[in-house]
């Protein structure tokens, strides 16, 4: 592999601390496997002196695999992750296997402990507080400093301590206690320095999501000793986790060490590279530098797009991935959250694109239920026929028999459709029947002014489906407020009814699937690490990117962050939209303003 002088500069540095800032795509891990080599080769360390740490272990396999592919031969080298080591280390102090808790046994105790503080397990998020947990773990901050989003702080620190002491006294140990154990362990001088002389050099790649926690350990098993830390703090996403770019800047200091920058993308064309430095460089927690493209093939398309409704933006969108499908482009969408919108899916199935979108988390609706709303709407847009009359008619109960109904249908001149004086004649001889065939047609007069929002709850809360539903003994308040939120995405009734016969349509086909070949769909925080020829990321909006939970200047500089990575996996085409609507009070993101300094939107 031929190797830039740049690339070469890191791979050939002196033995010592160093830094690596590693921009997208500038080939860190090739980098990373040929730094083993020649300090084997040509500094002679011994293979098993060098210990090599990522933070997956997927990426860890991936990486021994490619270093043995390298060298031909079985590696000496130790590959592992941050867990894997501190497993080793705790295995080998206590001399015995170390129980890891579950998922399931995390939360049985915490259901335990909350329940006993008197908790409605029904009004809070489990994994939320688990991740608070985490959080307290991982970070340099003081638990007394730490404010939770769930309870008041005495109340959480009492959760929490209740919570660890029963994990311990099952002797079981979490994850994210190995930190703690590992320290416990290091108090005894000589296990401490038999792992302390075990190796010689340490290298560790994506440095930027190293938590303090961890870095203490590094600190104290390599202080003196050579680390050669491989990262980018303009990527450090997993702040919830307790990662921090600061970490890269404070490594600096605490080694002493040299700072080289890989700058060269051999991944985005040249208008993706600046697009993505334009707004990278808004942050401040970060090393000055300049990433410059150098993808040999064009200068690439950025699209940068402004929409008055997500459904415009949706659509356009969708047309725009179904051209590129016919020149068998690798496509993803990146979204901010693990959520599909409706009227997103609507788009990609309308233009008759395959969906690849992993549906486990998707609650399956109550057909019925939605059937009968479709119904309804359909009526009140004037498909009055006496199929949908029947699916209807007594729900909620008006006494119109299926009998009626067919001899309503005998008399009428087109058969098909349903007139209102023909079923006022056919019930000439029953008041109770024509009051309630009145009242009917009032109501289906109504429900064509109404919007679907105003439309589905005026069904739910006048024409009293609601009851209907409730003397069913039915479970429909998870279905309704899903409905509604599908209402505000579909303010035509006709829009909602096209949504729903798209879906059923495309349910029928079995087309969503993951062997199917269409653009992918996966949250930004999965995309890290990966790249495809075009990227398409909707929704550049307040409340989404950056997150409505985002509110301090450090927060926001993470959701920049995450911005850019997702910008950066693109490498022939970024396509980004965003909404302007201030009447739904729907606002661009202010990175849309900070990407317009350089790049004007176009406007559609």
């Amino acid at each position: 592999m031929k190797f830039d002088d740049n690339q070469i500069s890191v791979i050939e540095a002196d033995p010592g601390p160093l830094l690596v800032t590693a921009g997208p795509g500038s080939g860190k891990t090739a980098v990373l496997t040929h730094r083993i080599l020649y300090l084997h080769e040509k500094l002679k360390i011994p293979f098993e002196r060098i210990l090599v740490i990522t933070f997956t272990k997927a990426a860890a396999v991936q990486m021994k695999s490619r270093f043995e592919k390298l060298t031909e031969s079985d590696s000496k080298v130790t590959f592992c992750t941050f867990h894997s080591l501190f497993y080793s280390i705790i295995k080998d102090f206590k001399s015995e296997n170390v129980q890891i808790i579950s998922l399931n046994e995390k939360l049985n105790i915490l259901k335990t402990v909350l329940l006993n503080e008197n908790i409605d397990l029904q009004s809070v998020d489990f994994q939320l507080i688990l991740d608070e947990f985490s959080y307290c773990k991982n970070t340099d901050k003081s638990l007394n400093d730490f404010t939770s989003v769930n309870f008041e702080k005495n109340i959480f620190l009492k959760i929490y301590n209740e919570y660890n002491n029963e994990v311990l006294s099952r002797n079981l140990l979490d994850y994210d206690d190995f930190v703690m154990c590992v320290n416990m362990c290091f108090e005894n001088e000589d296990f401490f320095r038999k792992w302390r002389n075990r190796y010689s050099y340490c290298l560790i790649d994506e440095f930027q999501d190293i938590n303090f926690r961890q870095y203490e350990i590094i600190k104290k098993m390599f202080t003196g000793k050579s680390v050669f830390a491989v990262g980018d703090e303009d990527q450090s996403i997993y702040a919830f986790r307790g990662s921090s770019s600061d970490i890269c800047l404070k490594f600096k200091k605490d080694f002493d060490a040299d700072v080289i920058k890989l700058v060269n993308n051999y991944r985005s064309k040249r208008k993706i590279v600046e697009a993505g430095m334009n707004l990278i460089s808004f942050n401040t927690l970060r090393f000055d530098k300049k990433i410059i493209s150098k993808n040999p093939e064009g200068n690439g398309d950025f699209k940068f797009l402004k929409y008055s409704s997500f459904l415009d933006e949706y659509d356009d969108m969708s047309k725009e991935i179904k051209e590129s499908l016919k020149r068998n482009k690798k496509q993803v969408i990146l979204l901010r959250t693990n959520f599909l919108s409706e009227s997103l899916k609507y788009s990609l199935l309308k233009n008759q694109i395959p969906l690849k979108w992993d549906k486990k988390n998707e609650r399956s609706k109550n057909s019925g239920f939605i059937e009968d709303i479709i119904t309804y709407f359909k009526i009140a847009c004037n498909e009055n026929t006496y199929e949908n009359l029947l699916k209807i008619a007594n729900k909620p109960n008006r006494y119109i028999s299926r009998s009626f109904i067919s001899e309503c249908r005998i008399n009428e001149k087109e058969q098909k459709r349903y007139s209102y004086v023909n079923l006022y004649r056919c019930a000439e001889n029953k008041t109770y029947l024509k009051v309630n065939l009145f009242k009917f047609e009032r109501q289906m007069k109504e429900l064509k002014k109404l919007d679907s929002f105003e439309g589905l709850i005026y069904i739910m809360n006048v024409i009293g489906y609601d009851k209907y539903l409730f003397e069913k003994g039915a479970d429909f308040k998870g279905d309704f407020e899903e409905l509604k939120c599908i209402a505000r995405e579909f303010s035509y009734k006709e829009d909602f009814i096209d949504y729903f016969e798209i879906i059923k349509e495309d349910k029928k086909k079995g087309s969503e699937n993951k062997d199917v070949e269409g653009p992918e769909i996966c949250t930004i925080h999965s995309s890290k690490g990966r790249e495809w020829d075009e990227v398409y990321i909707p929704d550049l909006n307040e409340g989404n990117i950056p997150h409505k939970k985002a509110i301090s200047k450090e927060e926001i500089e993470e959701e920049r962050r995450l911005f850019y990575v997702a910008m950066t996996r693109a490498k022939d085409k970024l396509w980004i939209g965003f909404v302007d609507d201030p009447k739904r009070s729907v606002k661009p993101s202010v990175f849309a303003n900070e990407l317009s300094t350089k790049s004007k939107p176009l406007k559609h």
